[in-house]
């Protein structure tokens, strides 16, 4: 994945894997799995360890990326003045918790449009 990000690609994470809390398609464990090789659970030597990527490329390439590639970069995929309000509060700090960690976060309330629409 580095390798897309050191060339300008803007890199999307997705999985075809059902959506369901510790799956791998989890966009924590997506993220976990994007910064350290590794799926959680597992032992095991990172995979493509050159092709790893910062905690901070791992959320763009579930957030502003996606958008991107669905061409609404201008809507969503970010917070800024005239975007929609779509976002989560998470009950860790993922960019400083452990990263064999980041995969527990949980969604503790998300907002679509600007409205709470879930929350623990």
């Amino acid at each position: 994945m580095k390798s897309y990000f050191d060339n300008g690609i803007h890199m999307t994470s997705h999985s075809d894997f059902p959506a369901t809390s510790g799956s791998p398609d989890d966009p924590f464990g997506i993220i976990e799995i994007a910064v350290t090789g590794v799926f959680a659970g597992e032992n095991g030597n990172p995979w493509w360890p050159e092709e790893l990527i910062t905690r901070e490329q791992a959320i763009e390439t579930l957030t502003i990326n996606v958008a991107k590639q669905m061409f609404l970069e201008k809507e969503r995929g970010s917070i800024s003045t005239g975007k929609y309000a779509d976002f989560l509060l998470v009950d860790k700090d993922v960019l400083s918790c452990p990263v064999t960690e980041i995969h527990d976060a949980k969604p503790e309330a998300t907002y679509f449009e600007g409205k709470k629409v879930f929350s623990m």
